[in-house]
């Protein structure tokens, strides 16, 4: 039982029950429910209006909610107690309610153009360009970095993918590439991508491509990071792919953290964009950029890379 001036929340007898006063709420709880186990109690409460969720993990599964609108506003400290037997409290917290967003971030937009961070592949590579693993079958000719698709990856221990980097310049920016990759239609083509990537290292970078998966053409926004010992990976979708796609990253750095955020866009026609998630990498890193082509050797199919364009940060 949780009590705070008066408005109770128990489980007990097989319930969920918020009390205020002698107005009582209560939900069943689901058959097998073992009290000696670990759950989360989520309270909320906003103004008046409280809601109750008990669930294994507060992962969007909840064994059980109930909501009340409060007598009065919800004042004075947080208490814990127990009635009827023994119960072992762990890890509580409180903190102030989020406020909902009502305005939405304004997307990105490219400044001007930074030619000496740029280049149009038409001379050749750039020398300012340095590879992680090397690979040979990569050329540049008539305007094109070439790119056949590695049959290697970056996500987890085996790091066996190709990566090609350079400085990124201070402070904020916008980088943006043009790649055309004939993902196919009707086939499973498990994982073969090609795109833009934020690098730190071989366990800490955020990779923006347009990529297959199973029998589904996305551009996909993942991160991978150090955790617990092991790197660990997750991704956002941010629109969706044409053969010939325009990718940017919008790169931020947090004002108070330090923090280098790095914002996903994309589009079909270069004009419009869809703009998806932010990753954010610590501000002691120096993340460059670079671009991947990887996932799958089978069927053989090659990247097309017409630039990497820097733009001023706005």
């Amino acid at each position: 039982m949780l009590a705070q001036n008066g408005n109770r929340w128990i489980g007990t007898g097989g319930r969920l029950v918020a009390r205020d006063g002698d107005r009582v709420v209560t939900a069943a709880l689901p058959a097998g429910f073992a009290a000696a186990d670990r759950h989360n109690l989520a309270v909320e409460v906003r103004g008046r209006d409280l809601v109750v969720e008990l669930s294994p993990a507060r992962l969007g599964d909840q064994e059980a909610v109930v909501s009340l609108r409060l007598s009065r506003p919800a004042t004075g400290p947080l208490t814990l107690a127990a009635t009827g037997g023994d119960a072992e409290f762990d890890n509580v917290s409180a903190a102030r309610l989020h406020r909902a967003a009502r305005l939405a971030v304004a997307p990105p937009r490219a400044g001007a153009p930074l030619p000496g961070a740029s280049d149009e592949f038409d001379g050749g590579l750039d020398p300012a360009w340095r590879w992680v693993r090397p690979d040979a079958s990569a050329t540049v000719s008539g305007g094109a970095l070439r790119w056949p698709v590695q049959g290697g990856d970056l996500v987890g221990t085996g790091n066996t993918a190709g990566v090609l980097l350079r400085d990124a310049p201070a402070g904020d920016y916008v980088v943006e590439t043009r790649v055309t990759l004939d993902l196919g239609e009707e086939t499973v083509r498990n994982y073969q991508q090609a795109g833009l990537v934020a690098y730190v290292d071989d366990d800490r970078f955020a990779r923006l491509a347009q990529v297959a998966i199973w029998n589904t053409r996305q551009v996909e926004y993942g991160y991978e990071l150090p955790f617990a010992g092991q790197p660990v990976y997750g991704g956002n979708i941010v629109g969706a792919p044409a053969t010939t796609t325009w990718l940017r990253l919008a790169h931020r750095v947090d004002p108070v953290t330090g923090e280098h955020e790095f914002r996903a866009g994309s589009s079909r026609d270069g004009r419009t964009w869809t703009w998806g998630g932010v990753w954010t990498f610590p501000a002691d890193t120096t993340p460059r950029i670079g671009l991947v082509a990887h996932g799958g050797a089978q069927p053989a199919v090659t990247a097309e890379f017409d630039y990497v364009r820097f733009y001023a940060g706005t």
